[in-house]
């Protein structure tokens, strides 16, 4: 049953999932970094703040770590480019087959 997860697919799910959320965190730092070096008037300060609220937002929504939703979340990543198959080593055959299937469809 591809919602039935066993222990050594619940430690790769966990790395893969906290790889990824810690990659695209180091980027929004990045670009956080660069934007507020750039900061001139007030309208950049606040146009600084709208991009956090928006990306956190974004990230929290999208980051999900139950088992129900870590294939979903595995099959955008892998459409977003922020992991690959070699990842999902591990993995049953069934959970790969559905992850490769939503990067495809999506």
């Amino acid at each position: 049953m591809i919602d039935s997860w066993t222990d050594s697919e619940k430690k790769i799910g966990r790395r893969v999932y906290e790889a990824a959320l810690a990659a695209e965190l180091s980027e929004v730092i990045s670009e956080v970094r660069a934007r507020a070096s750039r900061v001139q008037v007030p309208e950049d300060a606040w146009a600084l703040e709208e991009f956090l609220r928006t990306r956190r937002i974004e990230i929290d929504q999208k980051y999900d770590y139950r088992y129900s939703q870590l294939v979903m979340l595995f099959g955008r990543l892998l459409l977003e480019g922020r992991i690959h198959d070699t990842d999902l080593d591990g993995l049953s055959d069934e959970k790969c087959r559905k992850i490769r299937l939503i990067e495809a469809v999506a």
